[in-house]
């Protein structure tokens, strides 16, 4: 695992932009988990578990979708980023 940048690949970029990803914390030690990245434009991006909003009972926009992670990955997040 690094904290080099990573590159997102997606067709659906808000701004026409990529976001550069630097990795923060994640709470496996090897392959695919929940996992926490800074980017490139003061924000961030979370891997995690597709909740969909039919299932919960939101309205969610266009181009948006909930995410749910761990409650101790933000935690370590924090901690990875102060």
């Amino acid at each position: 695992m690094t904290n080099l940048p990573l590159t997102v690949v997606h067709d659906d970029e808000r701004d026409g932009l990529k976001p550069q990803l630097t990795f923060v914390t994640k709470l496996c030690g090897a392959g695919s988990c929940p996992t926490v990245y800074r980017t490139d434009r003061d924000t961030f991006v979370i891997q995690g578990y597709t909740v969909t909003a039919e299932a919960v009972g939101l309205d969610v926009a266009a181009g948006e979708q909930l995410v749910e992670i761990p409650a101790e990955l933000l935690a370590e997040a924090v901690k990875a980023v102060n």
